[in-house]
């Protein structure tokens, strides 16, 4: 996240401050060994934490979040990372194409939540369903089927549970495939009034013109008619 830059940008401006405060504090003051790493410590400290501040509040302002909110978001990002993990690893225990397409598309979709919320982390609010149930159920699901499904011998009963897992299956991506369209649903809402405006403010002579070829066309096939009457 762009946010982690902040953290960079701090140590950046402090080791410097903090290096130059020890040289001058070890070079005019006759201050202990410790004394001095301690002023080093403290003007790093006193560098660092004000820049960190300033430009991780300066990404928040624009992400449109409260530090407190960006930190939920990132907990709960930090939590999924490891179940998106596990969605990948169940393509080494796909044993049919039809498994692979479901498997694929699931991993696909949870993917591009999970990356998009990270990049834009006011977005969570808008899928926070998919990271507080949705996801979980899908791991749990997928790993279990891809576990029994590989199982020999199996009897009737058992087939027709795997069967009722693999519709249930279908039923849970359609849920991850509508927690994508919440997601976008914003950005296709902007992009609807983008295309009104260049509508509205399209050109008046690119109206004319378009104008003309209509009135054009009619005309054009009129004379090529009476052409071939003659």
């Amino acid at each position: 996240m762009k946010y982690n830059i902040s953290y960079y940008l701090g140590a950046i401006f402090a080791v410097p401050v903090a290096l130059i405060i020890g040289f001058i504090s070890t070079t005019y003051f006759a201050f202990d060994q410790w004394i001095d790493w301690f002023v080093m410590l403290g003007s790093y400290i006193g560098a660092y934490m004000p820049i960190q501040w300033m430009t991780s509040k300066q990404y928040l302002e624009q992400a449109g979040l409260s530090r407190r909110e960006y930190k939920y978001v990132r907990k709960h990002l930090s939590e999924a990372s490891p179940k998106i993990k596990t969605l990948m690893s169940q393509y080494t225990k796909v044993r049919s194409i039809k498994d692979f397409k479901n498997v694929n598309e699931i991993n696909r979709i949870a993917r591009i939540i999970y990356k998009t919320v990270q990049k834009q982390p006011r977005k969570f609010f808008k899928v926070d369903s998919f990271f507080f149930s949705h996801l979980d159920n899908t791991v749990n699901l997928v790993d279990y089927y891809m576990h029994l499904v590989r199982m020999p011998q199996k009897n009737k009963e058992e087939m027709n549970q795997l069967h009722t897992a693999r519709i249930t299956l279908e039923e849970l991506k359609r849920t991850l495939q509508a927690d994508l369209r919440a997601l976008n649903s914003e950005d296709f809402q902007a992009l609807s009034v983008e295309v009104d405006l260049a509508k509205i403010n399209q050109p008046a002579e690119h109206k004319k013109l378009e104008t003309d070829e209509l009135v054009k066309v009619p005309v054009i096939k009129k004379r090529q008619e009476e052409r071939i009457e003659r």
